[in-house]
């Protein structure tokens, strides 16, 4: 049960009706640069591309056969990525979800609070912190308590502050587990 009222986020992003048809696949990691479990989500047929715009630069996250890439760490670092990948599975964006805690739901899908906050890291370096608008509004209307919103905010800088300092490591790690993946 979520007894704050956050969004919820699966795995299989079920109920987003942007999605037709899509196929999951998941894998349990125990590399040095990663402990967790990855779902890789493909995009098989979709209503409509999705594109987002930061920096001024257009970027195309889902359209047919693209796949994202997401990662739980286990344990729980607060944060869950999501690389993206295109339809010839160059990696498009790693875009970093701030979460309250993580889980598996009773049919086995692994799904997260989301804690607002979000972090966006391109392969061009280009680190994008977004949606502080939306955390101060959960904290203003109750959907969150003030120990959530600081660790939503300490999350986040450890993780800017550590791809400031390694800004490849992210970036190879998505495309390293990526390549575990069939299709």
């Amino acid at each position: 049960m979520n007894p704050f009222k956050m969004k919820r986020k699966y795995a299989d992003r079920r109920g987003w009706r942007r999605i037709i048809s899509s196929r999951t696949s998941s894998r349990i990691f125990m590399w040095p640069s990663f402990h967790g479990e990855g779902v890789l989500l493909t995009f098989e047929e979709v209503r409509a591309p999705l594109s987002v715009i930061y920096g001024g630069t257009r970027t195309k996250t889902v359209d047919q056969q693209y796949s994202w890439l997401q990662l739980f760490p286990n344990p729980s670092a607060h944060a869950v990525l999501t690389a993206m990948f295109n339809d010839q599975k160059e990696l498009v964006q790693c875009y970093f979800d701030v979460t309250y805690r993580e889980g598996r739901d009773p049919d086995g899908v692994l799904w997260f609070d989301d804690l607002y906050l979000d972090i966006i890291l391109f392969p061009n370096h280009d680190l994008y912190l977004v949606d502080e608008d939306e955390l101060n509004e959960a904290l203003r209307s109750g959907i969150i308590t003030s120990d959530m919103h600081r660790l939503a905010w300490r999350t986040a800088r450890r993780l800017m502050d550590f791809i400031k300092s390694s800004p490849d490591y992210y970036l190879h790690l998505a495309r390293s587990l990526r390549r575990t993946f069939p299709g």
